[in-house]
């Protein structure tokens, strides 16, 4: 970047400050999932389009799958007493997002699934 550009962008950022506007950056989250008997906890999570979200996943029993559907986020949660197993993706566009276990658990583990929900900014706080 050549010194004028460096200029313009200092001057830039200096009449946005000045103005009052701010400039925003995603949030970044840290989000604790556990496993255990055919359910997530939290099985409801809710965030903003743009957030990066780290996921630390550990299981209370056997080894889990964690799969994010409309994600690339399709991994294995270690049986308990193994470490934590992490992943970190952006919040996709606004919407529902399943979350389910992908590995045979046990009878219930067609029922171990749960929802990111991604807001949409255009609703407000309303949406939840």
């Amino acid at each position: 970047m050549s010194i004028n550009n460096i200029g313009r962008t200092l001057l830039l950022g200096a009449a946005l400050l000045a103005s009052g506007a701010s400039i925003q950056t995603p949030e970044r989250r840290v989000i604790r999932v556990t496993a255990e008997r055919f359910t997530f906890t939290p099985s409801r999570i809710v965030v903003n389009p743009g957030d990066t979200i780290e996921f630390r996943l550990t299981s209370d029993d056997t080894a889990h799958g964690f799969r994010i559907s409309g994600t690339d986020v399709n991994l294995v949660i270690p049986k308990r007493g193994m470490p934590e197993t992490s992943v970190t993706i952006t919040a996709p566009a606004p919407g529902r997002y399943a979350f389910e276990c992908t590995r045979m658990c046990g009878a219930g583990h067609n029922f171990m699934r749960g929802e990111l929900i991604v807001r949409d900014p255009s609703k407000g706080a309303s949406q939840r």
